[in-house]
């Protein structure tokens, strides 16, 4: 299944936006220049021209016919300054548009730059401290001031880490292809249930297994790009062993024509008038109150989620009475064929 022309040539247009407004504001300027340049040396013309007439008209013709003459010319003139007074707004207000576009489209260039700064630094405290604590075994190995008691201990510890590092780099590795796929190729159908079995499967032979609990699971076959929805569920299945209270309850249905989970939790909550700023890579430690979920996991969730069509939100009754995440996501044609399943993206 492919994306429609519509589709492609608005992220044509999206991807050159700038590129796009600068040609034709060239073009423009270029335009009425030269159209200027045309009229005034024609309005040269024209003052050599209408010098004969005058003179003419002093010679050949009664007081009558040379009023009539003159009252043309300043006729005539008037127009003419009229259409340059018009043309001169047009091209101000066109240069004016071409600038305010231009310094958004800046703007969200400069977003864009500050949230991918602050994904590298997110990526980079993740990493940080599994790194370290392997460091720290090796050095006490090296010392030799391990007991032997502790030392099976520990190893299985250094290898929890190394499962931990190893995890990361594959969802970031994930969202990297999720995000450099070409929008052309369309977004194929995935068996959403089995994909989610196979994902949980995965998690519980790594350091980022937790408690979940599974309620009922209506099997669909929906509209997701495989790595972007792993990405997705791993960032909220994060989001939720840390601030979930140590119970996370999964389930799953049809609900108004597209399939949705519903990641449940009894952990910290938040207030209403909170959830959207979850998602907010701008508010992050703003001191309004967000505090389930820290980093970029719930921003990043939710921009691949609205890539593939689908979306993310959050609810919580308050502070203290936990939260449910929701992932909706479209439902595939009838008679699409699936793809693999999670388990061929882990490597």
């Amino acid at each position: 299944m492919r994306n429609g022309p519509r589709q492609w040539v608005g992220q044509w247009i999206a991807e050159r936006a700038e590129l796009l407004v600068l040609a034709f504001t060239v073009l423009t300027t270029a335009s009425l220049v030269f159209w200027w340049t045309i009229l005034l040396r024609g309005e040269m013309v024209s003052g050599e021209r209408r010098e004969r007439e005058v003179l003419q008209l002093r010679a050949d013709v009664n007081e009558a016919e040379r009023v009539a003459g003159f009252e043309e010319i300043a006729a005539r003139h008037a127009r003419r300054n009229i259409m340059l007074i018009g043309e001169s707004a047009l091209m101000a207000l066109l240069l004016s548009g071409s600038l305010v576009v231009l310094y958004l489209l800046g703007q969200r260039r400069k977003r864009q730059r500050e949230d991918m700064e602050k994904l590298l630094q997110f990526t980079s405290h993740e990493f940080k401290t599994p790194v370290a604590g392997v460091k720290g075994l090796l050095q006490s190995l090296a010392l030799g001031s391990i007991p032997d008691a502790q030392r099976a201990e520990l190893l299985r510890l250094g290898q929890l880490e190394c499962d931990r590092l190893e995890h990361l780099a594959e969802t970031i590795l994930a969202y990297q292809r999720a995000m450099s796929r070409d929008s052309r190729e369309g977004i194929p159908a995935l068996d959403a249930v089995q994909f989610l079995n196979d994902l949980l499967a995965h998690r519980t032979r790594t350091a980022a297994a937790g408690v979940v609990k599974l309620g009922e699971l209506q099997a669909a076959q929906v509209l997701a790009d495989r790595d972007g929805l792993r990405v997705i569920l791993e960032n909220l299945l994060d989001n939720a062993n840390k601030y979930g209270g140590g119970s996370v309850q999964l389930t799953a249905g049809v609900v108004d024509g597209h399939w949705r989970l519903d990641i449940s939790d009894r952990g910290r909550g938040f207030t209403p008038e909170t959830a959207e700023k979850l998602f907010d890579l701008h508010n992050r430690g703003s001191g309004e109150g967000v505090t389930h979920g820290a980093g970029l996991g719930l921003a990043i969730a939710r921009q691949l989620a609205r890539r593939m069509g689908g979306d993310i939100g959050a609810f919580s009754a308050g502070p203290g009475q936990g939260a449910v995440f929701s992932v909706t996501l479209q439902l595939a044609p009838a008679g699409a064929a699936p793809v693999g399943h999670a388990g061929a993206a882990h490597g």
